[in-house]
């Protein structure tokens, strides 16, 4: 049975699930009846300066995956339609550059200015990490309805620390818009 997040929760992956590698962060959403919104999932490799290592270690639908093969996305989900996660970000975590600290998990709505979309268009949003090789759901971070008027969400964070992988449950919502995170971690 998975472990259940709530905001601010951090959870051990290294000494919780030993021998765990490969895992699948899973995000999914369901759009409200009548309407559409194109999330898009985005992933900043970083150092412990908060920087990104280098631009090819943002992982987004425009580069699906980083230099040294250990995330890679799965491709983008226009419509959000149909059950389970609408995008995924596979990570393999012994291959992740040692240089990285972190890894920042987004979603953003595309051109949500533009269209006047928010997360107030959404019934439910989650975040959930699965073990790739056994397929069981570890753990699971679902987004409550505080982050109605955002246009862009931090779901959560890996973290590593003294050689331990650790996912933080963020849920810390803005309205800059993907740009605004490649601004901040470039």
């Amino acid at each position: 049975m998975a472990i259940s997040l709530q905001k601010g929760n951090r959870f051990n992956l290294s000494k919780k699930e030993p021998g765990l590698d490969k895992i699948m962060i899973g995000l999914g959403w369901e759009v409200k009846a009548g309407n559409t919104l194109d999330l898009d999932a985005s992933a900043f490799m970083l150092t412990g300066n908060g920087k990104l290592l280098a631009d090819e270690y943002f992982v987004f639908y425009n580069n699906l995956k980083s230099p040294d093969d250990s995330l890679q996305h799965t491709g983008d989900n226009r419509t959000g339609v149909g059950d389970d996660d609408d995008e995924m970000i596979l990570a393999n975590l012994p291959l992740i550059n040692s240089n990285i600290t972190d890894i920042l998990i987004t979603v953003s709505i595309h051109e949500a200015q533009v269209r006047h979309h928010n997360f107030g268009l959404l019934d439910e949003a989650y975040i959930r990490i699965l073990d790739v090789n056994t397929k069981r759901e570890i753990l699971r971070y679902d987004l409550d309805a505080e982050f109605r008027i955002n246009t862009d969400i931090e779901f959560g964070r890996l973290t590593k620390a003294d050689n331990d992988w650790n996912f933080v449950a963020s849920g810390i919502g803005s309205n800059h818009g993907l740009q605004g995170y490649v601004d901040a971690y470039a």
